[in-house]
């Protein structure tokens, strides 16, 4: 349920591969994607829900990043894009309070790739309360009011509630994806040629969603932009 790390010229080739991708192929159930049994209510309304389950912590959420970013600048508007923090074990606590505490301050879009670079590239452990808040300082937030944010009810709420989302979607590894609660996939779950198939992987997702319109999964990918 791991993936090799993408560094070098790993990026050239995997755009390369992108170009032989089946983007058009049916999404393939039990194999590229699950079916959520039961399904689970989401939180946007008309628009279909897609959610990131991720964590600080995990190398392979990092190597994803660049690709989610480029996918959530072109999804479709009637798409509502979200993440939940997972919490596999009781280190990775601190990394989910600290990105409901940035979010909550309005400085996620600001710090968010930096948590992943201090973890994976500055070999900085961000493992406990007071190593995050020290960091946060340190990145110019203000400590106290971090501080106080981090250690909040409705902070603590918000990680409470999304290791339950975790479980209740059936999430086993990050990164992975949920359809409008209803379809999970992830990275891993998608290959070509014994590889990662990033192209392939973001067809999947577009097909869920065109599902979730009414429309046959294949024909979604007639109209979609390739990457």
């Amino acid at each position: 349920m791991q993936f090799p790390r993408l560094i070098g010229r790993s990026w050239l080739i995997l755009a390369l591969a992108l170009l032989a991708a089946p983007l058009h192929a049916q999404p393939v159930a039990d194999k590229e994607y699950k079916v959520i049994n039961p399904p689970q209510k989401t939180e946007s309304g008309k628009q279909i829900e897609v959610t990131e389950f991720f964590s600080y912590a995990c190398p392979h959420c990092a190597d994803f990043e660049p690709f989610l970013q480029d996918w959530v600048k072109r999804k479709p508007k009637d798409v509502a894009f979200r993440m939940v923090p997972v919490v596999f074990r009781d280190s990775w606590k601190p990394l989910a309070k600290l990105f409901y505490t940035l979010e909550a301050m309005g400085a996620l879009e600001r710090h968010h790739m930096a948590v992943f670079d201090a973890i994976h590239k500055q070999n900085q452990a961000l493992f406990t309360d007071q190593a995050v808040i020290d960091w946060a300082a340190k990145q110019g937030l203000d400590k106290n009011r971090f501080a106080q944010t981090y250690n909040s009810f409705g902070v603590d709420a918000k990680v409470q509630r999304s290791v339950a989302m975790g479980r209740a979607y059936g999430v086993q590894f990050t990164p992975s994806m949920a359809v409008n609660g209803k379809y999970w996939t992830g990275p891993s779950m998608v290959s070509s040629g014994g590889g990662l198939d990033m192209g392939r992987f973001f067809a999947v997702v577009d097909q869920l969603i065109a599902m979730e319109r009414g429309k046959p999964a294949a024909a979604a990918a007639s109209t979609r932009k390739k990457p």
